[in-house]
């Protein structure tokens, strides 16, 4: 009960509950997920701090369960990690390490058959930047805010799934306010709110062109079109993806001349169907948009 750092000074059957909590955090079902991540934050809470730390380090394994692939996994690592830093256990040196695993959960999405799963990661990732936040002071995490903008606007643009979506903008909005770091957060604000990110044509039409304006959003959001969203196994997506690339072209023709199309055009031999679909309308759309800027492309 004293705080102190001995592990003398804690009961032998904490370690089997933090143990066990640990386990419920990767449970197939989402409440058991939710419950352990809520546990760990306030177990850990009670530690002393070299065992709380050690508790984090697990928390932060849990992302490679299974090569990163255990949706479940991810998911309640996630919930725990933003739960851990809601409580201020989630220490500044763990960062460099928690940040990339967020970062990498911002834009999980791990194919299954016909469909995919990874909504639920991606949402638990932006409640984790909220938390983040909240938590921490400006300079601790300048070393951060490029990397977390860039993250939260491709999610907030270009999610499927409108939950990400606001969940993102609700994020971004978290560290415009108290942080003040986000590069151009203010302006972005007022076209990319809780509300007007809702619906998904009005996200990759009207908002991300807007974005795109500003450099340092640009690359990322182009390169996560072509890179991923091109590629999506669902049609209407890779539609969508294909005519904002034709959007974007006019704020950096030389981007797309220089690399974007060639990439577009080496996919569109690619064996999956998906791919080679969202690629061949990709290189369409971009060679439209570059006719409308006046560029002229070179022959061979």
């Amino acid at each position: 009960e004293g705080g102190g750092e001995g592990d003398e000074m804690v009961p032998l059957e904490v370690e089997d509950v933090i143990d066990t909590l640990l386990g419920a955090a990767r449970d197939k079902d989402t409440v058991v997920r939710w419950s352990g991540a809520k546990g760990i934050g306030r177990m850990t809470g009670r530690l002393p701090r070299h065992l709380g730390d050690e508790v984090v380090g697990a928390v932060l394994s849990m992302f490679l369960t299974d090569g990163g692939s255990d949706d479940g996994a991810c998911h309640g690592a996630c919930l725990a990690l933003a739960e851990l830093a809601r409580r201020g256990l989630l220490l500044p040196p763990r960062l460099p390490q928690a940040v990339p695993h967020v970062l990498s959960c911002l834009r999980y999405d791990v194919r299954r058959g016909s469909a995919s799963v990874g909504a639920h990661v991606r949402d638990a990732a932006c409640y984790v930047c909220w938390a983040l936040a909240r938590a921490y002071a400006p300079e601790v995490m300048a070393p951060y805010v490029q990397d977390l903008a860039r993250g939260l606007i491709v999610c907030a643009a270009y999610d499927r799934e409108v939950n990400c979506r606001r969940a993102a903008s609700a994020a971004f909005q978290e560290h415009v306010g108290r942080q003040g770091a986000f590069p151009h957060g203010i302006d972005i604000l007022t076209r990319a709110d809780y509300f007007t990110v809702g619906h998904r044509g009005n996200s990759y039409t009207q908002i991300s062109p807007y974005i795109a304006q500003f450099e340092a959003y640009r690359g990322a959001l182009v390169e996560h079109l072509v890179e991923r969203q091109v590629r999506h196994w669902d049609k209407q997506i890779r539609v969508l993806s294909a005519q904002t690339l034709r959007l974007l072209v006019g704020k950096e023709p030389g981007l797309f001349t220089e690399g974007v199309l060639q990439r577009l055009l080496d996919a569109a031999l690619s064996p999956d169907l998906a791919t080679r679909h969202g690629s061949a309308l990709g290189v369409s759309e971009v060679v439209m948009g570059l006719k409308e800027c006046g560029v002229a492309l070179e022959e061979g």
